[in-house]
């Protein structure tokens, strides 16, 4: 007759335990993701492709391409390098649209000092963009500079911002 270590089965059935509850949660994660990229195909249009990945989504369309990303937190190297870099504060999503010839950035940032708008608007301007407008409401700012085919736009407030880079085909 074998004698079984308590021990050892106790620690082979938690082992057991936590592989099946990762594979559920893993597999139930998964089926999540495909109903809500239905739910956006249906939403936008049959003709979209839609694909979640944790913090990402990427949206297909006969327009164009949209990714949001809350995993990438660097400046995108893709920018135009005409484009000085924000380096203020912490980047804590990147948003991408590819339509047509066009593309656009949309950086959301926290943690930015109230003073540094004033400094990137002049950043901008001795890097020869114009800029085209400038609003101010309370602790907010909201701007635009123009380039060539290059378009920025900030908006900052109470320790946010986000900033919107264009470039025209």
């Amino acid at each position: 007759m074998k004698i079984f270590n308590p021990i050892s089965l106790t620690r082979v059935l938690a082992l057991f335990a936590a592989i099946s509850l990762v594979t559920v949660s893993t597999s139930c994660k998964r089926a999540a993701e495909k109903t809500q990229e239905k739910i956006i195909e249906k939403a936008i249009g049959d003709k979209a492709d839609v694909d979640l990945d944790d913090e990402k989504i990427v949206i297909k369309t006969d327009e164009g391409t949209f990714t949001a990303d809350a995993n990438m937190q660097s400046w995108p190297k893709e920018i135009p390098n005409d484009v000085p870099e924000f380096k203020n504060g912490k980047i804590v999503m990147v948003n991408t649209q590819n339509m047509g010839e066009g593309k656009n950035w949309v950086l959301i940032f926290e943690n930015v000092s109230p003073s540094e708008s004033a400094k990137y608007k002049e950043t901008l301007e001795s890097n020869g963009y114009k800029i085209n407008f400038t609003t101010r409401a309370g602790t907010a700012t909201h701007f635009a500079a123009e380039k060539g085919n290059i378009t920025v736009t900030f908006m900052g407030d109470e320790g946010g911002a986000s900033i919107s880079v264009g470039v025209d085909g």
